[in-house]
């Protein structure tokens, strides 16, 4: 029985390795990552493996899935002629699907190859693209989340785009939303318009709305009873409902878990900030706590330890956090301990400008002023090309000689 299985998989692979049955048995022997899968269903039942071979060489060979990975769905699904899987690949690759996509999909949703190619299938895909979707965005959102075509067209996914355009009063705003998280095509429609109706009776204004729908439209998938808790607790940390910072926060709140949440703060206080700081600073900046861990060590530790500013300044400009470590703020401290060097600026300088300036009014506030200003400019821009081809790590060691440059003055 096993030989037989290696045999029906050789069969497969014919066209592919060029190999004759008769060679089949000595090319899985020689084959070590083949070998490996083998010894893993070692154990598996041999009618079994007889039942499912042709299933098992149609997902290798037709759909691009490994050996490993056609054995775990062979045990979601199964057939014994190519008519019905074909019919359905064809679907696929009328709609303009590679074959890295169709990969994607079966190997996500095996059961896919079972489906009524024209009528549960074709009637999906064109609906996507007479609402404007492109055929790689169509191909793109069915590999990512195949869970959509087993919903109704009728009674899902046509009130759903639906409730999105007309939300957004546009086809384009609910594509760009469905294609930012396309699993919000299985949601509850009559749930999304509850949590609608909580977030207009907060007094949250309905262009706040709309960008919360646009930006995180995952948000209109919540348990409404959570949801309501959260616009509570928002409300308490300071933030008003008619300010944009309100459904920050709420996206900023949703994006991360209680965990997560908590390990951000302990990451903060080992700089010294209190509770209220980062409070204060979450709500100033509600993206401040959404950096990574990564991040935000960078940003205090550039500030704190390499420049020698208090940990406060960073909590009462937080937006100072959003900008790139590499081609901004790591470049820009360079060059003001340059000009504390020359004796340009103070020791004591403190400033959000000087890093969050754009790139022409920074040059024009900070470089062109000083007579040095040709030797400053061509010292900016040499920490500029370093850091598209240098680590911050690598550029933070330039801090650091300069700032034991400028200490031992």
């Amino acid at each position: 029985m096993f030989r037989f299985f290696c045999k029906s998989l050789v069969l497969g692979c014919s066209n592919r390795a060029n190999l004759s049955v008769q060679k089949g048995l000595p090319y899985f022997l020689d084959n070590p990552s083949i070998l490996s899968c083998l010894r893993n269903i070692s154990s598996v039942n041999t009618d079994d493996i007889k039942e499912h071979s042709f299933t098992v060489s149609y997902l290798v060979n037709k759909c691009g899935l490994s050996l490993k990975s056609a054995l775990e769905a062979s045990k979601q699904v199964h057939f014994e002629s190519p008519d019905k899987p074909d019919s359905v690949l064809d679907v696929f690759k009328n709609h303009s699907f590679s074959k890295d996509d169709i990969l994607k999909l079966v190997r996500r949703r095996p059961s896919v190859l079972l489906s009524k190619p024209h009528k549960t299938l074709s009637p999906k895909l064109e609906f996507f693209q007479s609402k404007g979707f492109s055929s790689p965005d169509v191909a793109k959102i069915i590999s990512s989340y195949p869970w959509i075509l087993r919903r109704s067209l009728e009674n899902q996914l046509v009130p759903v785009f639906d409730s999105f355009k007309n939300f957004l009063q546009s086809d384009a705003m609910a594509i760009k939303a469905i294609k930012r998280y396309p699993s919000i095509l299985t949601l509850d429609v009559e749930n999304m318009a509850r949590i609608l109706d909580v977030l207009r009776d907060n007094g949250v204004p309905k262009k706040n709305i709309a960008l919360l729908v646009r930006h995180r439209p995952a948000t209109m998938m919540s348990n409404l009873e959570s949801f309501k808790k959260l616009i509570q607790e928002v409300t308490l940390m300071g933030f008003h409902p008619s300010k944009y910072q309100f459904v920050s926060a709420i996206m900023s709140l949703k994006s991360m878990s209680t965990s997560t949440w908590e390990k951000k703060l302990d990451v903060l206080r080992r700089w010294g900030l209190s509770q209220e700081e980062i409070l204060a600073a979450f709500v100033k900046y509600p993206w401040f706590i959404c950096l990574s861990e990564e991040k935000i060590m960078g940003v205090m530790d550039l500030f704190v330890n390499k420049l020698g500013w208090e940990s406060s300044f960073v909590a009462k400009n937080p937006i100072i956090s959003s900008y790139s470590l590499e081609k901004r703020l790591i470049p820009r401290a360079l060059v003001l301990q340059f000009l504390v060097s020359k004796g340009l600026v103070e020791k004591s300088f403190r400033s959000l400008a000087f890093f969050i300036t754009a790139e022409n009014k920074f040059r024009h506030t900070f470089i062109d002023p000083h007579a040095e200003s040709i030797q400053i400019l061509k010292f900016y821009k040499e920490k500029l090309n370093l850091s598209s081809v240098v680590s911050s790590d690598k550029i933070l060691e330039q801090v650091d000689k300069s700032v034991r440059f400028v200490k031992a003055m």
